[in-house]
């Protein structure tokens, strides 16, 4: 495999221990730029920042890997790279490690997620990569993850098709034979508030419980929530077109006139 030329962006900062083990691990053999967060923003989707300059700030922190710290959203990562940070369009995208595995309906939250669909949006071969690790501030459980990643890296850029991101999950005990493809857990989402009132009297609201998932009838779905329960390393293809063609074809049968 002839090396590639890889921008690594994530939701948790440029210096967050995952992005920076898998940097160190992927930049023995390809050409690797970070392109990620100052802090954390995670849970943004694909929020973009319109209401204020996006600022790009260098580091050299790593041998062979530029760092750029950008005061903005995953998704402005992206397309402040392609558009005027990187001297050259990249190979492929890769979005983590995130240390939250995204799976089901979470991914619409996701800014790992979506500055990955992100970059298929720009054309570039994207994969959101995230794991279970026992201590996700340190890289030492990132950096078998990063290890057995690369192993497949070939794999994966051979066989994404190019409108497709793929989302890759690692349990926390993985064997890199044990890999499932599985479609989306669904019915995990069941936000819940706390309301509380404040000395001054001021009522505010707290996100309780923003994702179920782990009830049997998740489970029974057989998707990725319970391939990963199984040790499996489960990958999900994710198509950006939304368009329901049963109800594309519905409403054209309507004929409808305005």
């Amino acid at each position: 495999m002839k090396p590639l030329r890889i921008l690594l962006v994530n939701e948790k900062g440029c210096f967050d221990p995952g992005i920076i083990a898998l940097a160190k691990v992927l930049s023995a053999r390809h050409r690797v730029v970070i392109v990620a967060p100052l802090s954390p923003m995670a849970g943004v989707s694909h929020s973009l920042t319109t209401d204020r300059p996006v600022r790009a700030t260098q580091f050299n922190a790593l041998n062979r890997v530029k760092i750029f710290g950008v005061n903005g959203t995953p998704c402005d990562c992206v397309g402040l790279a392609l558009d005027k940070l990187l001297k050259a369009k990249p190979d492929l995208i890769i979005s983590g490690i995130d240390h939250h595995h995204n799976r089901g309906e979470t991914i619409y939250s996701s800014g790992v997620v979506s500055s990955a669909i992100s970059g298929t949006l720009h054309g570039v071969r994207s994969i959101a990569l995230s794991a279970s690790v026992a201590n996700p501030k340190q890289e030492r459980g990132f950096l078998s993850v990063a290890r057995a990643f690369a192993k497949k890296l070939n794999y994966f850029v051979t066989n994404i098709p190019a409108d497709t991101t793929l989302n890759v999950n690692y349990p926390t005990k993985f064997q890199s034979s044990k890999i499932k493809t599985t479609h989306l857990t669904t019915g995990m989402v069941d936000n819940t508030y706390r309301h509380e009132i404040n000395p001054f009297g001021r009522e505010f609201y707290w996100m309780e419980n923003d994702v179920m998932g782990h009830g049997l009838e998740c489970l029974e779905q057989r998707g990725d929530v319970y391939w990963l329960k199984q040790d499996h390393i489960t990958l999900t293809p994710l198509k950006y077109d939304l368009t329901c063609d049963a109800g594309f074809d519905f409403l054209t049968k309507l004929n409808i006139t305005l």
